[in-house]
């Protein structure tokens, strides 16, 4: 009777805790979201959206390499647990597997973001037309590739351009972010090398980035055939037309005022008839030219967000334009804008190249005689 009544008592028991583990579950998942949420507002706090790509860099590691590596561990918890309650085995084991799932995935977004979306490499193809141009122009906007180092992917990005066959190719800077042990002076001569490989009949023309200071001291001569125009213009005859250039200096990119000041003077010495381009590295410029005679702005800067959340957008932009500027070609008001999103991305802080509903790119800028009104 006795051995009876503790049979009883253990499967009373067993049956009761059996309930019992998706309770467990939930409570473990609610304690999980809510530790990964503080940690990630700490990092907000921080000034991780400024941003500061110290905190950016934090928020990396822990969201996609700490978290799955925690995650695993409490995965082994669970199906330890379920080797020793043998009346919960069944749900436990499902919590077990449930974060080892979200674990891989983690660890595959990580690959994601840094390895493969850096490199899917997007061409945008763009028509422009204008009363101010005979004959079509194919004009390239390249900005931000931003190599470590010269390697495969850098190669392709100009075997891709020489396969658009561009007339004009205009970049808005950040050539290099040079990753140790390359240096500026061993990786910007094979940069160098590429952008020649390419030139274009009518040029290849860029403007100062943020990464790129070693550039300044570099004599013009000794860049050929790139071009530089900080705070300086360039005339291109195109046989159908005249181009006229006007490239801004870093400052004056990011600097509203200064831009309005400079662009004025240049807009003075230029002909109504010329087909004006502005261009500067950050896209700040761009909010005070909207009612000025412009016919196309290019910038770049942004790099899109880089990381990009849906139904959200850019998380980060690091300017003062509209989010929905941050990246694309649209009309501002009188000039048309397109932003790059850069053909590479950001290294500051030792940040590895990580991109996510961003990809790298580069545009194609068809300009087109417009057509006659019938």
């Amino acid at each position: 009777m006795k051995e009876l009544l503790e049979l009883g008592m253990t499967d009373i028991g067993t049956r009761s805790r059996g309930g019992r583990p998706w309770l467990l579950g939930v409570c473990s998942v609610l304690v999980v979201f809510c530790y990964v949420l503080i940690r990630n507002l700490l990092y907000v706090n921080a000034g991780m959206l400024r941003p500061n790509f110290t905190e950016i860099h934090k928020a990396y590691d822990f969201n996609l390499w700490e978290l799955p590596m925690t995650l695993f561990g409490v995965a082994v918890i669970f199906a330890m647990l379920a080797a020793t309650w043998r009346g919960l085995r069944k749900g436990l084991i499902w919590i077990a597997l449930l974060y080892a799932f979200i674990a891989v995935d983690l660890l595959g977004l990580r690959y994601y973001v840094t390895n493969l979306e850096p490199q899917r490499l997007v061409v945008h193809h763009v028509r422009l037309e204008t009363p101010k141009l005979t004959q079509p122009i194919r004009l390239l906007h390249i900005s931000d590739i931003q190599a470590g180092h010269i390697s495969d992917y850098e190669v392709e990005i100009f075997e891709q351009i020489k396969a658009l066959s561009p007339d004009l190719i205009l970049n808005t800077g950040d050539f290099l972010q040079v990753v140790p042990p390359a240096t500026f002076a061993s990786e910007f001569p094979k940069l160098l090398a590429l952008i020649k490989e390419v030139n274009p009949r009518l040029g290849t023309y860029a403007v100062y980035g943020d990464t790129e200071r070693e550039l300044y001291r570099i004599r013009a001569d000794q860049l050929a055939p790139l071009q530089v125009l900080s705070s300086r213009s360039a005339q291109i005859d195109t046989g159908g037309g005249t181009i006229n250039l006007h490239g801004l200096s870093l400052y004056q990119s990011k600097n509203q005022l200064w831009a309005t000041r400079t662009v004025e003077q240049w807009l003075n010495q230029t002909k109504s008839g010329d087909f004006r381009i502005l261009f500067g590295h950050a896209p700040d410029y761009a909010l005070k030219v909207v009612d000025l005679p412009i016919d196309l702005c290019l910038a770049g800067h942004t790099h899109g967000g880089q990381v990009r959340l849906p139904w959200y957008g850019a998380l980060v932009i690091d300017s003062e334009v509209p989010k929905e500027w941050a990246r694309g070609f649209r009309r501002i008001g009188i000039p048309y804008l397109n932003v790059s999103a850069g053909a590479g991305s950001n290294r500051f802080e030792g940040l590895p190249p990580l991109r996510f509903n961003c990809p790298t790119e580069m545009t194609l800028i068809e300009l087109v005689p417009m057509r006659s009104i019938r």
